[in-house]
């Protein structure tokens, strides 16, 4: 399946989803190195993709470091 994203361009939808799970991993890396690091980029997902963008980053995030998952390279649980 073909999405199209906010600027127009289209992207495979596995492709869209790889992505945010490398994003998911690196605020999981941030966070496990400086938790205000982690905020920051989040207030900032907010600010530049919207809300809704920033509330699934953060609730995806928080379910994986739960999960035990520690932004370890092609870590997903």
């Amino acid at each position: 399946m073909t999405l199209t994203i906010k600027d127009g361009s289209e992207v495979h939808e596995f492709f869209e989803e790889e992505r945010h799970r490398c994003e998911v991993r690196q605020v999981i890396k941030w966070r496990v190195q400086d938790r205000n690091k982690a905020m920051e980029y989040l207030q900032d997902v907010a600010k530049k993709r919207g809300q809704d963008a920033a509330d699934r980053l953060r609730k995806d995030s928080a379910e994986q470091w739960d999960r035990k998952n520690r932004g370890l390279q092609g870590d997903w649980k």
